[in-house]
């Protein structure tokens, strides 16, 4: 049933993964990015080895998802590269760009996957150095304009470091969350929505890879977002529309309403659902799947909502 994550092929030897703890950059190039986004997909593995009571699988795959910590330098605080020595391969910059192969980095640099760890946010967050380290790290990648003179061609629809225009960073503005700042949240969000999507033929800020792009933005607009698509938790943000109907199994329904007086009105001042105060940052796939109503009230300035 795991067969696909034990079965090596191509970016994937698993012998050499479970061998180091890590993806060796000189024997598997895009080692850093496979490696991060390959602990996640242990997780997953793990999750589901849980569910079928299958204690040894999932003890091996729940180890299997923490090695990102092996590829951590404690003291530039970044994921970076390792050989099979387990040495650290220098030089390093963290804003240097990968393409698919080569570079330790797939279309995008070290700042970037830096917060690939949706399983685990609350560890990202103490090996940052707690959280107003990591809060302070989401400022840095948002304003850093600096560009490196090796750019990639899936770099596009900057925000500071934040390059909308592919995948690997579309999650990160949700995670202002996880530090105790949903405002900064809301903020980014709506910067987002508003200025790098428009309906001419250049709309998009990237390529819209599996519909990724039109994704985010539907899920955005409606209100939150799955950071981690497999622990059944929506991470919410900043509503664009007015009003939308989920329509769900059972002839329920899931109906969202945003309730602003003008559209500068992009911070959220409460939640409700189902009538109910809803102050967590989050609402559950089974709230929707319940059905019933989320009611998101906003205003021009942050409030105290979701910490």
């Amino acid at each position: 049933v795991y067969n696909s994550s034990v079965t090596s092929h191509p970016n994937s030897p698993f012998e050499v993964w479970e061998k180091y703890g890590f993806m060796p950059e000189n024997i598997q190039t895009q080692s850093v990015s496979i490696t991060l986004e390959q602990a996640f997909d242990d997780w997953c593995v793990a999750q589901l080895a849980a569910k079928l009571n299958k204690d040894a699988d999932y003890q091996r795959f729940h180890k299997r998802s923490e090695y990102y910590r092996n590829l951590f330098h404690p003291k530039t605080k970044f994921f970076q590269s390792k050989n099979d020595k387990g040495e650290w391969i220098e030089p390093f910059d963290p804003y240097q760009y990968g393409g698919n192969g080569g570079h330790p980095f797939t279309e995008g640099n070290a700042w970037q996957y830096f917060w690939y760890v949706p399983h685990n946010i609350q560890a990202l967050m103490e090996l940052t150095g707690g959280t107003k380290a990591f809060e302070q790290k989401l400022d840095t990648f948002f304003t850093s304009t600096y560009k490196s003179e090796q750019m990639n061609h899936n770099a596009s629809g900057f925000v500071g470091q934040y390059a909308h225009g592919n995948e690997p960073s579309h999650h990160i503005a949700y995670l202002y969350n996880f530090a105790g700042q949903p405002w900064k949240t809301q903020k980014y969000v709506s910067h987002i929505l508003n200025t790098l999507y428009n309906n001419t033929s250049s709309g998009y800020a990237g390529n819209d890879d599996c519909g990724q792009m039109s994704a985010w933005y539907v899920f955005s607009a409606m209100g939150f977002y799955p950071v981690n698509p497999a622990d059944g938790r929506y991470i919410i943000g900043s509503p664009l529309l007015d009003e939308c109907t989920l329509k769900l199994a059972g002839n329920k329904e899931f109906r969202i309403r945003t309730i602003r007086k003008s559209p500068e009105d992009i911070y959220i001042q409460s939640v409700t659902l189902n009538g109910k105060k809803h102050k967590d940052f989050f609402i559950t796939h089974q709230d929707i799947m319940n059905g019933g109503t989320m009611v998101f009230k906003m205003g021009k300035k942050p409030s105290g909502w979701g910490k």
